[in-house]
């Protein structure tokens, strides 16, 4: 049984590499496509990659935010890497034995067309594992939602996304909420299964002691992983994070997730230069406030952080998913634009406390401090609209059973 996994983000292909894993396990063979990037996730996981046909791009896949990237994109070679990746996909799926190959398609609307190509021209099939797309973000359990205008053809899926998920060839798609697979199923009778949600998986504490105290508060902050964009992100969170610590009466732990390309220097620096005394290469200290630049242990920063200030996509969701409330501010892009946060918002629904400015982090802290039910909601919520954890190895039993 070979699979051939496509997907287009460090964050799908990390949910993809997962899968790939738990497939492996169930006796499959799994090569990669990675559509940006050189697939960084799938080489830590083992798998190999068609690295003919791959390559790291300006825009680190942001394009569909931001037009001056798409261009720098095209610059470097964009549309002959895109045609030499839909050859690719197409020889493999027509080779091995008839009925033994599987193009599994994790993100958006672009690995589910370079799956469903192939198909249509005599290729094997394919399953989806729609990530990107959820109907919170423009409804929920009671309704509409009165701010946000009806999306064309009455689904957060576009009419032409639900003619390739329609196809025959087309064995499952998999969705990050039960809300959307009742939606997907019952208005439009797609083949939609929700298996929980592979954005909660290889989210287990390692048990790192970051030194928080009993009656301490833990704050995690996610500028986001690209930069420079994350450098910007940065120097706004920095100045949520003095707020919360001038509000909060108690001592604050700051735990800051830093991406790996991002350079752990650059951001020393600039703590200093807001007045932190350092007291070693990774932690800060002023008044009632410690910081801690994490570049290992992520997972257990969000577990253990009582709330969180972000700039960030998919780490967002993540804590969100573990029952945390989070602050958020709209950046410049070109990922996290005041779009982005917005939208961000409805799919995550009272978790989630946007604002516009820095000083008004102490009226939503307030605002917590003096509801008592609100944690307890944001739990809730969480579980609903992010879902559980395991759906990597649901996934990868319901094609070993259900399909193959």
């Amino acid at each position: 049984m070979e699979i051939l996994c496509i997907s287009n983000g460090h964050g799908e292909d990390l949910i993809a590499a997962r899968i790939c894993i738990e497939l492996e396990k169930l006796g499959f063979s799994a090569i990669a496509l990675p559509l940006v990037g050189v697939g960084h996730a799938y080489t830590k996981a083992n798998i190999p990659i068609a690295d003919q046909v791959t390559q790291a791009m300006p825009s680190g896949g942001f394009v569909r935010m931001d037009s001056r990237q798409l261009a720098r994109d095209v610059k470097s070679g964009l549309v002959g890497l895109t045609s030499k990746q839909l050859g690719f996909a197409w020889k493999w799926s027509r080779g091995g034995r008839r009925g033994k190959r599987l193009i599994l398609a994790v993100g958006d609307i672009v690995p589910l067309l370079f799956a469903w190509l192939p198909a249509k021209l005599g290729g094997c099939d394919f399953v989806f594992v729609a990530t990107a797309k959820s109907e919170y973000f423009w409804r929920d359990r009671q309704g509409y939602l009165p701010h946000v205008k009806k999306p064309f053809g009455g689904s957060n899926f576009f009419p032409w996304e639900r003619t390739l998920m329609s196809s025959s060839h087309c064995k499952a798609v998999f969705v990050r909420d039960l809300l959307t697979a009742e939606i997907l199923n019952k208005e439009f009778k797609l083949p939609a299964i929700y298996l929980a949600n592979s954005m909660m998986d290889g989210l287990e504490p390692k048990g790192i002691d970051f030194g928080i105290g009993e009656n301490d508060w833990a704050v995690a902050i996610l500028p986001g992983s690209r930069s420079p964009e994350a450098y910007e992100n940065w120097m706004t969170l920095m100045l949520c994070a003095q707020v919360v610590a001038r509000t909060i009466p108690h001592d604050v732990h700051f735990l800051v997730a830093i991406a790996p390309d991002l350079d752990l220097e650059i951001i020393g620096q600039s703590i200093i230069q807001k007045g932190w005394l350092r007291i070693d290469e990774t932690t800060f200290k002023v008044q009632n406030a410690r910081l801690i630049l994490l570049r290992e242990g992520f997972s257990d920063c969000l577990h253990q952080c009582h709330l969180g200030l972000a700039m960030a996509g998919t780490a967002t969701e993540q804590l969100v998913g573990l029952g945390k409330p989070v602050i958020t501010i709209a950046g410049n892009g070109p990922q996290f634009t005041r779009k982005f946060a917005e939208e961000q918002a409805d799919l995550l629904g009272c978790s989630v406390n946007l604002i516009d400015k820095p000083a008004q982090v102490a009226d939503v802290l307030n605002s917590i401090l003096q509801d008592p039910d609100y944690f307890q909601e944001v739990s809730r919520n969480g579980l609903e609209r992010m879902g559980q954890a395991g759906a990597s190895a649901s996934i990868a039993k319901y094609i070993a059973e259900k399909i193959y």
